[in-house]
């Protein structure tokens, strides 16, 4: 649900702003999204890895054994998703063009 303001933050930004903040609002959007691709591929291969049966119990999902190598891709992909969304030098190039546009 965190996502769905996405498309009210676009309206705003590059319908009422006006043409000069439609670029930003592009990017805002492209970045933001994906990172939330990040998300949902690590959480689905938390959960599909993690349990015989499909569940979102973080708890259930801590205290098993992955093989390392999938250790490594969760976090790297949750690295990312992190650093966008944070955001971390320099995926936060979309950030500057808005505050210098507000």
């Amino acid at each position: 649900m965190w996502e769905f303001e996405l498309i009210l933050v676009y309206l705003l930004l590059s319908i009422w702003r006006g043409k000069e903040c439609r670029y930003f609002a592009t990017n805002f959007i492209l970045y933001t999204v994906r990172g939330f691709v990040f998300l949902l591929i690590g959480v689905l291969g938390l959960d599909l890895y993690g349990s015989n049966e499909p569940t979102l119990n973080f708890e259930t999902l801590a205290n098993q054994s992955y093989i390392a190598a999938l250790k490594i891709i969760f976090y790297i992909g949750f690295l990312i998703v992190f650093a966008v969304k944070l955001p971390i030098i320099p995926l936060h190039a979309y950030m500057v063009l808005g505050y210098s546009q507000g």
